[in-house]
């Protein structure tokens, strides 16, 4: 299973964080919230499915 990231836009507008340093890995950015998704998704065994859309509209705008 791939790393959990955040988006950059999470990082900045959501978490209030700064923005990292480019050769940080977004996936090793130290916070709660991260740190917990990061415990959250790691289990291989558990069934993921990937968020398509969030309004079920595909490819919509804001």
């Amino acid at each position: 299973m791939e790393p959990t990231r955040p988006t950059l836009r999470a990082l900045l507008e959501d978490l209030g964080l700064p923005l990292p340093p480019l050769d940080q890995p977004l996936d090793e950015i130290d916070h709660p919230l991260l740190t917990k998704a990061r415990a959250q998704f790691a289990a291989d065994e558990v069934g993921h499915e990937r968020i398509r859309a969030i309004d079920g509209k595909v490819g919509s705008a804001r």
